[in-house]
């Protein structure tokens, strides 16, 4: 256990008030002096009291989230890790406000932000995401002096002082090597990619976390299982609320019972596993990103066989988080980056993956 305040006093022969002045920045003290509390302090495993620094600054500090509305299902999850953290830091004087900004919507977006920094926002966490002009908010960060991370989407010329996320490359390996593996018996080893045309709904050039998916995917299945053949099929379903169409659907026919594998790369799980039912694939393995309670459901029926989870829960959580111990230091230094490493989750772990959340939900 680290030492006390009323100790480093007593130990260096100073007034407690002195060494409190010291420590917290309340009061008058020579350089020289806090200097050398400081350091002794520090040489002895000084660790402030949370509680008494809340006290000390007697002011509430609030952080702001920004991401897109779609997926419904991943957002919402982000949320509960957002919630999650905001509980566990309110005690200390904390808000945390959780906007999601409908798509290609930037005028709201940039309203908002400017009105959060109006009523003296003190950190903002973000996804940099191709729908608004991440320009613009940026601008908007930097010329305010507010410090910001991003989180699921990283900006790193941006001036964020931390990322929490995951490699989209490394989920697309991840997927390609499980198909790989999958297909080393089989007799003929054939895989359909879906992806998506993202450049009608592309407002910004920042990064295609699909495209780096799909490149992922292309380069360990060519690398490590080079006997497997892709076949490609783009859409170009615009992911917009209420929106349906039967792309997928369509393309499922073309390669009914002429594929082994499907790896579904964009966020259309929904339609996704409405056209498997509509088409009763047998004996293919199925693959996509992100769990909601219908792909749970589908890989306990076997229609799925997996779900390759970049934990959004804890992206939420560690985002706040991350904020949290950037306003409580007193340099707003970058911190290191946290990354999100994936998750394979099958039937065989599915239940394992929704208890680990409901766990995460109560930290």
């Amino acid at each position: 256990m680290g030492i006390t305040q009323k100790e480093i006093a007593k130990n260096l022969g100073i007034s407690f008030i002195t060494v409190n002045r010291a420590l917290n920045g309340t009061g008058y003290v020579s350089h020289e002096l806090k200097t050398r509390i400081k350091e002794y302090a520090q040489s002895h495993d000084y660790v402030p009291h949370r509680a008494s620094q809340v006290l000390v600054r007697n002011t509430k500090r609030t952080i702001s989230v920004f991401s897109s509305t779609l997926p419904e299902y991943f957002w919402d999850d982000i949320g509960k890790g957002i919630e999650s953290a905001a509980l566990q830091i309110r005690p200390f004087n904390y808000e945390v406000v959780y906007h999601r900004i409908p798509e290609m919507d930037s005028k709201t977006y940039l309203r908002i932000l400017k009105e959060d920094i109006g009523n003296g926002v003190d950190a903002v966490a973000l996804v940099n995401q191709r729908k608004y002009d991440m320009q613009a908010v940026f601008s908007l960060l930097q010329d305010a002096q507010i410090p910001f991370v991003t989180f699921n989407t990283d900006a790193p010329e941006s001036g964020r002082l931390c990322y929490i996320g995951t490699d989209y490359a490394a989920g697309g390996r991840l997927s390609a090597d499980f198909i790989g593996r999958a297909l080393q018996l089989a007799e003929k080893r054939e895989v359909l990619v879906i992806q998506c045309n993202e450049q009608e709904t592309s407002v910004s050039d920042t990064p295609d976390i699909n495209k780096q998916r799909l490149e992922g995917f292309e380069s360990l299945l060519s690398s490590r299982y080079p006997e497997i053949t892709i076949h490609k099929a783009y859409i170009n379903t615009k992911l917009q609320p209420g929106y349906k169409d039967d792309q997928i659907l369509e393309v499922l026919k073309q390669y009914y019972k002429k594929v082994e594998a499907i790896y579904l790369i964009p966020a259309f799980n929904m339609d996704f596993l409405n056209a498997l039912q509509a088409l009763p694939f047998q004996n293919v393995i199925t693959v996509l990103h992100d769990t909601d309670s219908s792909a749970i459901m589908h890989l306990q029926t076997r229609m799925l066989s997996a779900v390759v989870y970049q934990s959004p829960i804890l992206q939420g959580y560690y985002t706040v988080m991350a904020l949290e111990q950037i306003l409580e230091s007193k340099e707003k230094n970058p911190i290191p980056n946290m990354e999100i490493v994936h998750t394979l989750v099958l039937a065989e772990n599915s239940d394992l993956i929704q208890k680990q959340n409901a766990l995460r939900l109560i930290m």
